[in-house]
């Protein structure tokens, strides 16, 4: 029965063309390997890139928000201790919170005083809510870069299991041609006997 099925494969198939065949899936396997994977591991690596400098960019953010209320809590303090004092703030040190303000918010009052407070709340309220919107996009959006990041890992790992087994059986097929080398001086020696 086995000598049955090499006689036909000899006759249906010639070696070489098995060999060939072995030799063409070895060069699918690596092409696959040298530009579809590789190229999907970069475009891989630069989603977890974009995820990482989004981390960074939520923690300066946040780092901002916190300022903002820095910045309310030391105007608020100032105001209720020149208050408090019967006095108004010294014109320098105004100059300085409202120059300081003037980065955050679109229209920094003239002067500091209660009577602007409720304005400058609200303007800082509103850069805040900003900033927090900010924070949620870029959330947002490494949420869907983790997403991409996962089908694409996936879809790396099915092409690379693909690219090995187009490989094995390949190799299979190269090694046919030392099997049949084998066979013919077993039939060799065999038909001398």
């Amino acid at each position: 029965m086995r000598r049955t099925v090499r006689r036909i494969m000899r006759r249906w198939l010639p070696t070489w063309v098995v060999v060939g065949l072995g030799l063409l899936l070895n060069i699918v396997s690596a092409l696959m390997t040298n530009f579809y994977i590789d190229d999907a591991t970069q475009q891989a690596n630069t989603l977890v890139q974009q995820q990482q400098n989004n981390d960074k960019l939520i923690s300066v953010v946040w780092q901002q928000v916190e300022t903002l209320e820095r910045k309310r809590e030391h105007i608020m303090t100032m105001l209720t201790v020149s208050d408090g004092a019967g006095d108004v703030i010294p014109a320098p040190v105004e100059a300085q919170l409202i120059k300081g303000l003037s980065d955050w918010i679109a229209q920094p009052p003239s002067r500091l005083r209660l009577a602007t407070l409720p304005d400058v709340m609200t303007q800082l309220d509103t850069a805040q809510r900003t900033l927090r919107d900010k924070v949620d996009q870029l959330y947002l959006d490494n949420l869907r870069l983790v997403e991409i990041h996962g089908s694409k890992m996936e879809a790396i790992s099915r092409m690379r299991n693909l690219a090995l087994f187009l490989q094995v059986i390949g190799l299979a097929m190269v090694l046919a041609r030392d099997l049949n080398r084998r066979d013919y001086a077993y039939a060799s020696v065999s038909k001398k006997r």
